[in-house]
């Protein structure tokens, strides 16, 4: 049996299993059946299996492979929305409706978005009710963030999708003025106000300065011109390379720094291509003429080796 068979034979056995109501066999098969071929429509049936098991937070992380073709389906949408408020994700539901509202799509009602919100809020009514007491030790926990291994950082910050708008803007506010809180945590804080569409002044500490910045102005970290820049230089240079493996993890590092430095990224990589020409150099990908005496190139590395080791310390 070839794969396209075998594929076919689990799907239809995954979608008798769903039709059935037996949710962990067709989670199971489905989970098979991704594994297999990775598409849309196999999304979205593992998607709803693992909702239907009650394991709404694995169906979020999985819809998020798809979650721009989510956002524009009908169907695809309704099952997303589903998905979002069984996980009490009120930042992720508060940005999908800042996306409906400035990104009208021919393809969803507005009666659609309207249901939605109303969904929102009553459920966000609901839910801070009892979450009030653990939100409580949230906000506590994030004043001594930095003391605590990166690992629990991160699941606090995560922690806080299950905040409202109002006290999430408020912990992200916190979060961004401490001058101790690592770069990618905060560049990640940083595109999720941009995603909430929150048109006000934000102070952040960056690298030992008081900045401030309107998230609303902002384009996303893969958007910025520094990372465009940087790829652009990035697939000059390597134009004849037929390992795209090799040019998808760089322009993966690439994204990387990019981040560490949002969203001032050109008050420190003034220079994109010089960047990407060092980290080519780096990896034996470029010759080192090509770099030549640059007299911007001891700045380059100085940053370059402090982000190294911040980012050695965030992956530890």
């Amino acid at each position: 049996m070839d794969d396209s068979d075998n594929l076919k034979r689990i799907l239809d056995q995954a979608e008798d299993a769903y039709d059935k109501g037996n949710w962990d066999d067709a989670t199971d098969l489905y989970t098979q059946a991704y594994g297999l071929r990775q598409s849309f429509l196999i999304n979205q049936g593992l998607a709803a299996s693992l909702l239907n098991s009650k394991r709404a937070d694995e169906a979020e992380a999985v819809i998020l492979d798809y979650f721009n073709y989510y956002l524009s389906d009908p169907e695809a949408a309704g099952l997303a929305t589903d998905i979002v408020i069984e996980n009490n994700d009120y930042l992720l539901a508060n940005q999908m409706l800042y996306f409906y509202e400035t990104n009208p799509l021919s393809t969803i009602e507005k009666s659609f978005i309207t249901d939605f919100e109303k969904r929102v809020r009553l459920s966000e009514d609901r839910h801070i009710r009892s979450f009030k007491p653990r939100m409580k030790r949230i906000e506590e926990a994030l004043n001594s963030i930095v003391t605590k291994p990166v690992i629990d950082q991160i699941q606090l910050i995560r922690s806080l999708r299950e905040f409202d708008r109002k006290n999430y803007l408020d912990c992200a506010r916190s979060l961004l003025g401490n001058p101790l809180l690592h770069p990618l945590l905060k560049s990640e804080t940083v595109e999720n106000l941009f995603k909430l569409g929150i048109d006000d002044e934000v102070d952040i500490s960056f690298y030992g300065e008081n900045k401030t910045f309107n998230p609303s102005k902002l384009k996303p970290i893969l958007s910025t011109s520094i990372y465009l820049e940087m790829c652009d230089e990035l697939e000059k240079i390597l134009v004849d390379s037929e390992n795209e493996v090799q040019l998808e993890n760089i322009r993966s590092e690439l994204s990387l720094y990019a981040a560490m430095v949002y969203p001032f990224g050109e008050d420190i990589i003034k220079s994109p291509s010089l960047w990407t020409r060092v980290f080519l150099l780096r990896y034996g990908l470029l010759d080192e003429s090509l770099v030549g005496d640059d007299p911007e190139l001891p700045e380059v590395k100085k940053w370059i080796k402090r982000f190294d080791s911040l980012i050695n310390t965030f992956q530890q």
